[in-house]
């Protein structure tokens, strides 16, 4: 009896390692649905803007500098004299706006690829604000006794994906019209528009040149904004209840709703190095102008294929369990389970994880989660009865099966708090056992007491 026991104990122990098979092939299905649905967001977005990035706008001032210099050359005789040259420099001062607010509006909706949903917006844009021309003329004073000539400055604005603008208004430029142009005309950053404005004079005193203007923008799964300004604001109001707020800065403000959100920013240019990104763009790096920037994402409400893998982790939790108290029943009620039956089990807990993943495809993670739990517990508790001869052995364990998955739901829906309850649901199942099992005689019970007693006596008798 006690070495069948053991090797009983031992194949079930070499089961528990042969389901780890099936549990890390359905582990594989979520990663291959995952790449799935990476390939419908990279088809969609073949047809459809992607994430967007709006920065500026950046007011580009070209201008040649000539200057004198000296140089000292050796004459006809071998003697060194001094001559004065006349040299040119082509340059561009860029300038940040003073102040810069922007109010955007966002629409969302969804596009399909087969059961994949993409979420997809159109955001109407609404930018003003006004430049100081004091750069200009700190220009002037290093250069106090040179040459130089300004050229036709221009406003460019920037986007990640060109596809995404839509008819740009006209900007008002100080009180005068002027009409934008496709590109951004910066150096290594083409996407966006640009306006050529009207020749700056300097003056005496610095001016404060305002502007305005409003343009569509489309995208796909996220929106920013690059706050490149000495003092900035961003407005967002979207009809998206899930945003992931992103970026070097966290709104001021924020609400969120069933109906949407509207989120504030606030920035200066303490806040983080606009001047450099403004130095990296003059020396012809002007992608770094899109790395600075504030939004958000929109996140769908709740990813069933992380939901899913998290729900994984916790199989060998049900199959262990599962077979401990399966073995219990064995020593208790004198019943004899195949190892056929513990396999027919283990299987059925692991279906439980497939339906999961198939349902929650097109249905509500809830919906999918209740359905193939109770399918399984109700296929379960059947089974439990029939092995066990007992129709109330197997209405208890079923009733067990049931309150672990109403546990791991509860698990899966607290992600901060995750850990803490995955290993208080350990802790508790391990106390369970100890606590019902604490008064068992396990030699009696793998039938070793009357034979230990025996031997005990033997020996007594031969001292």
């Amino acid at each position: 009896m006690k070495n069948n026991f053991y090797l009983k104990l031992g194949a079930i122990f070499g089961l528990i390692l042969l389901l780890l098979i099936p549990r890390a092939y359905i582990g594989g299905i979520v990663y291959e649905r995952q790449g799935w649905r990476q390939k419908a967001y990279d088809s969609i977005g073949q047809s459809w803007p992607g994430a967007q990035t709006l920065a500026g706008p950046v007011l580009v001032l070209p201008y040649t500098l000539t200057y004198h210099t000296k140089e000292k050359i050796l004459d006809g005789n071998r003697r060194e004299k001094e001559v004065v040259k006349e040299a040119t420099l082509n340059d561009a001062l860029y300038l940040m706006p003073e102040q810069l607010k922007i109010n955007s509006r966002v629409e969302t909706s969804e596009r399909y690829r087969g059961i994949y949903q993409v979420p997809v917006y159109t955001s109407r844009v609404e930018v003003s604000g006004k430049f100081n021309t004091q750069p200009i003329l700190d220009l002037l004073a290093q250069n106090k006794g040179h040459l130089i000539r300004f050229e036709s400055p221009r406003l460019s604005v920037l986007v990640r994906d060109q596809r995404g603008l839509i008819a740009p208004s006209a900007l008002t430029w100080n009180g005068a019209g002027q009409s934008f142009k496709p590109g951004a005309e910066l150096h290594n950053a083409t996407a966006g528009m640009h306006a050529v404005l009207p020749e700056l004079k300097p003056e005496l005193q610095a001016q404060r040149l305002q502007f305005a203007f409003a343009l569509e923008l489309r995208g796909m799964r996220a929106m920013n904004f690059a706050l490149l300004a000495e003092d900035a604001e961003v407005n967002a109001d979207a009809n998206w209840p899930h945003p992931s707020f992103t970026g070097q800065l966290l709104p001021e403000q924020r609400e969120i709703g069933k109906d949407g959100f509207k989120a504030v920013w606030r920035a200066s240019s303490f806040s983080y190095d606009v001047g450099g990104g403004l130095e990296a763009c003059r020396k012809g790096n002007c992608l770094a102008l899109l790395e600075s920037s504030v939004g958000f994402d929109l996140l769908k409400p709740v990813d069933v294929y992380q939901e899913s893998e998290r729900s994984i982790k916790y199989a060998e939790l049900f199959i262990v369990l599962t077979f401990v108290v399966l073995i219990l029943f064995e020593l208790l009620k004198k019943l004899r389970v195949h190892p056929v039956q513990y396999v027919l089990v283990g299987t059925a807990l692991l279906m439980f994880y497939l339906l999961l993943i198939a349902l929650s495809e097109h249905i509500r993670f809830f919906y999918a989660y209740l359905t193939g739990a109770s399918a399984c517990t109700l296929l379960l508790t059947c089974y439990f009865g029939a092995i066990l001869r007992s129709h109330r052995f197997g209405l208890l364990l079923g009733a067990g099966l049931s309150l672990l998955y109403a546990v791991l739901y509860v698990i899966l829906q607290a992600e901060d708090y995750a850990m803490l309850m995955g290993s208080m649901l350990l802790f508790v199942v391990l106390a369970g056992l100890m606590l019902a099992t604490r008064h068992f005689d396990w030699y009696q019970l793998m039938g070793q007491g009357d034979a230990d007693q025996t031997g005990m006596e033997k020996e007594r008798g031969h001292a």
